[in-house]
């Protein structure tokens, strides 16, 4: 797939869609549970200080401080003080000791009022003119020990940690789902900005290597043209040693030009812009036309050349320029990486799924089982201790690979070092 800016825009709004669904769902599930824990905690308080009349029905300490008080006072401790007056002291333990079975992680504050001189603010329906006291009284959770006690002791209390409280077990979830969003997000900006680099180097290199191999191919066809033009000069006709050292430039200057076509195909195909000019060709004349060219290298080497030629559908349709390539590639390979005389055998075959195999397979090195996971790759090349054995830019397996995915084919290898290898090749009779 081509990584440009509209990619990354389409990704970056389905990353930001899929956060935003699932901030949606989880805000309503917590919205479902804060409600639930609200019910719960509207009924927590009155039940702690139902617990708590229960408790201090029997208490003796508390009877007797409410017994000998004197006067009238407002009081008001937490669940993070330490009281010192007796009363509040012996208050705060029975209230520790009820929320510690059932909300031990609970914060509360308590105001309360007491007198002698006052009986039941509630009951005897008056109260006294005393702000503090109204505030008591006043509370939603209000509870007087009259009934118990022999003066009046009044407290009100309400919890100050109630965002801890309601949210519950919720919280910590909220905050981790806070928290790996964050992370997706920093992720996710640093794979794109990783991405925009890569790209921009990836069309730096592109952009570098057309202009580089579009410098060689002027210099190139000059070479060519010069000693096309001493050929026919009579002076060089004469010196015995011309002709040997014309000959010369002349194959390394073929063999240049073969590695730049190599990169601009590369290149091309790398940029998504070619174009197959497709047609009926007989794929076994090809095979044939092509090992032609080998002969010659491979009578040098003493080897051969065995032809099965047995698929009957061997009309396909397909660019005969880039298949000759292919089939060029393959049988080069086989004879380069033969370390003895050369045996490579061709073989076509029908296949089941409307098409044709076309199998090439040679009796030299081989390779192990690394370099077969990365000899497709552009640029890599199999390696012999920090040697290179064949001369190469590592592009041949790889625009091999990349035409016969062109043609809707598949590309196979099977190779064992010692060996030799074999390639197998998938081409649909109509691609």
């Amino acid at each position: 797939m081509k990584i440009n800016k509209y990619t990354l825009a389409a990704l970056f709004i389905v990353v930001l869609s899929s956060l935003g669904v699932l901030l949606v769902i989880q805000f309503q599930i917590l919205e479902k549970d804060i409600k639930n824990n609200q019910n719960m905690m509207g009924f927590a308080i009155p039940g702690i200080l139902s617990d708590l009349y229960d408790n201090m029905m029997f208490n003796r300490e508390l009877d007797r401080l409410v017994r000998i008080y004197q006067g009238t006072e407002s009081f008001q401790f937490s669940s993070d003080s330490n009281p010192t007056d007796p009363l509040q002291f012996v208050l705060k333990n029975g209230l520790d000791e009820v929320i510690s079975l059932n909300y031990p992680d609970l914060k509360y504050q308590v105001d309360g009022f007491v007198s002698d001189e006052y009986g039941c603010m509630i009951h005897r329906g008056h109260r006294p003119e005393l702000p503090k006291a109204q505030k008591v009284m006043d509370a939603d959770n209000h509870m007087c020990f009259c009934m118990i006690l022999p003066n009046t002791l009044d407290i009100s209390m309400t919890y100050t940690n109630k965002e801890e409280t309601v949210l519950g077990e919720s919280a910590n979830i909220l905050k981790a789902s806070f928290l790996l969003i964050a992370i997706i997000l920093i992720a996710f900006w640093f794979t794109i900005r990783t991405i925009g680099k890569q790209k921009k180097l990836s069309d730096l290199k592109r952009d570098f290597i057309n202009n580089l191999t579009h410098e060689f191919k002027t210099p190139i066809f000059s070479i060519s043209l010069a000693s096309k033009s001493l050929r026919g000069l009579e002076e060089v006709k004469k010196a015995p040693k011309a002709d040997s050292y014309l000959n010369l430039i002349s194959n390394e200057t073929k063999r240049l030009q073969t590695q730049v076509d190599k990169i601009l195909q590369m290149a091309l195909l790398d940029s998504g812009n070619l174009t197959l000019d497709k047609k009926v060709i007989d794929l076994h004349e090809s095979i044939q036309n092509v090992a032609e060219g080998f002969q010659m290298i491979i009578s040098e080497k003493e080897g051969s050349i065995k032809f099965n030629l047995n698929a009957t559908k061997h009309q396909i349709v397909a660019d005969e320029t880039h298949l000759n390539n292919v089939l060029f590639n393959l049988i080069d390979n086989a004879q380069k990486y033969s370390d003895k005389n050369p045996e490579i055998e061709i073989i076509t075959e029908d296949a089941e799924n409307n098409g044709v195999i076309l199998t090439i397979k040679d009796h030299g090195i081989g390779m192990d089982q690394t370099t077969q996971k990365y000899v497709f790759d552009q640029f890599y090349r199999a390696q012999s201790g920090n040697l290179h054995t064949v001369k190469g830019f590592g592009l041949g397996l790889s625009y091999v690979k990349k035409i016969i995915e062109f043609h809707k084919g598949t590309i196979s290898l099977n190779s064992e070092p010692g060996k030799g290898s074999m390639f197998k090749i998938f081409l649909p009779i109509s691609s």
